[in-house]
């Protein structure tokens, strides 16, 4: 595969906004962080250094958001021509962020993959480490691979964990489990399985199947972390075993499949999401309504959503531990008491003149739980009004209380029609800021107002699209149905 070269919005991180610095300054729980990094020359309280394979100098940096905002990283090298395809985020851990560069010019062969852990919150400021490249064969990706910070006598340290499935030939249930530990400074394999009784109990007469989707950190003594088919269940792993036992696996299955939602095909992230949240698991899946079209034969047009949570103790292991937090049946019953909010959802218009409700005719996706420990049930998902459009928008809402929360725009030209783009992350809680420096953390430019969630910032209802003054709200207009 050859380097495409990177989108010209790549160069052109979004301007931080006089909110966004003080939610930098408050610690606040937890962010969403764009899966795609700019590649820009920004520096803060949060830049940190470090050199590529090759022994070139590098910098990443820290851009934080309120949500429903999304956060970004910048990650700059002084030879612009050594970065021509986006940094990605591959897995994030507390104040410990993943992420890959492609190193070489446009067009070349895609050969020299770097990766990096960032911590946030080192001992002597934010730090940036490059990592050996993984065994032949092997390579990190977000799907197969996570980060897991722990503890140790000496401080703070990590590992990256990726689990493989065996080659084609093996038996069912046995994978290649990747390991590299920051205490050890090398990289690790180790043939695993699930045992044969545990595959038969979860999918009896029929082959064992598990993709990975997402790597979750649960921690403990034992280190374990979730390796998650969000389409059907999650692979239970402990990376840190005692010295006299072996690597064992267990399986969990996913909650039964909302109504109408069993198809299990596609990208699995634009519908289901999961996290740790305090001591719990928690699960969140998002469902779009179709209808028939009166007009055309054979078509569906999309008819708002709905979506359901559920949680379980994080340390259980036995699949009837699902407990169904909250659920919408149908976005009408969402409740907009804000008029401002109402303004800024997209919508869509017939060619008679007639302005759709909220959601209907809009493509929806990536729900991404928030990580509140306060026992708030809210969750994000993106809106837009065609899977084309440069521009969708981040929704914030609170599933208990059936409550519209915010509404974000985000910049969506670097993904190519519906897309995953953004995770949660909790780094923003260990951002460091020396005494007396308040602003250190945003990046010198425009200043501009706040954003919009009256929950996480406590904001007036001032008119603001994504930190710019309202003058205008767009409506598109779609053909009959």
């Amino acid at each position: 595969m050859r380097i495409p070269g990177l989108f010209a919005s790549s160069l052109s991180p979004p301007p931080l906004s006089a909110d966004d610095d003080a939610a930098a300054q408050e610690k606040i729980p937890y962010v969403l962080l764009e899966l795609k990094a700019y590649v820009a020359k920004r520096q803060n309280a949060t830049t940190a250094f470090s050199v590529t394979c090759s022994g070139k100098p590098i910098q990443v940096t820290f851009c934080p958001r309120r949500p429903p905002r999304v956060s970004y990283l910048c990650v700059h090298c002084p030879d612009a021509a050594e970065i021509n395809l986006e940094p990605t985020v591959l897995a994030t851990d507390e104040e410990f962020v993943l992420l890959s560069v492609t190193i070489g010019a446009e067009d070349e062969e895609i050969e020299d993959v770097d990766s990096y852990v960032y911590q946030a919150d080192g001992a002597a400021g934010p730090s940036l480490t490059v990592l050996p490249r993984p065994p032949s064969g092997y390579y990190l990706d977000a799907n197969d691979f996570g980060i897991l910070g722990y503890s140790r006598g000496d401080g703070k340290s990590y590992l990256v964990a990726g689990l493989h499935r065996a080659l084609w030939g093996q038996p069912a249930g046995h994978f290649t489990l990747c390991v590299y530990n920051e205490k050890d400074g090398g990289w690790k394999t180790h043939p695993v399985s699930l045992s044969q009784q545990e595959q038969e109990q979860h999918c009896g007469k029929k082959s064992f199947y598990h993709k990975n989707c997402k790597v979750v950190a649960i921690g403990g003594d034992a280190g374990t972390m979730a390796f998650v088919d969000l389409w059907r269940g999650i692979i239970f792993c402990d990376v840190l075993p005692a010295k006299d036992k072996s690597i064992i696996l267990h399986y969990v299955k996913l909650p039964e499949p909302l109504q109408g939602n069993k198809t299990l095909e596609g990208d699995a992230r634009l519908y289901r999401n999961i996290a740790v949240i305090g001591d719990r698991l928690k699960y969140v899946e998002l469902q779009v309504h179709y209808k028939a079209s009166v007009v055309f034969k054979d078509r569906f047009v999309r008819n708002g959503w709905m979506a359901a949570t559920w949680s379980r103790p994080a340390s259980s292991l036995s699949s009837d531990g699902w407990h169904e937090d909250n659920r919408i049946m149908d976005s009408r019953n969402l409740k907009v008491d804000n008029e401002l909010y109402f303004k800024l959802l997209p919508k869509v218009q017939n060619d008679e003149g007639y302005t759709f409700p909220p959601f209907m005719r809009i493509d929806l996706c990536q729900p991404v739980l928030g990580l509140g420990g306060d026992g708030t049930d809210i969750i994000y998902f993106t809106a837009k009004r065609n899977r084309g459009d440069a521009n969708g928008w981040v929704v914030s809402v609170d599933l208990e209380n059936k409550e519209l929360l915010g509404v974000a725009l985000f910049a969506s030209r670097r993904y190519i029609g519906i897309n995953f783009a953004y995770m949660h992350s909790r780094i923003s809680m260990h951002l460091k800021s020396a005494p007396g420096t308040q602003g250190n953390l945003k990046r010198q430019g425009t200043v501009l107002p706040q954003s919009f969630s009256k929950k996480h910032s406590g904001m007036d209802d001032r008119s603001l699209v994504d930190g710019c003054p309202l003058v205008s709200y767009s409506i598109c207009k779609v053909e009959a149905d």
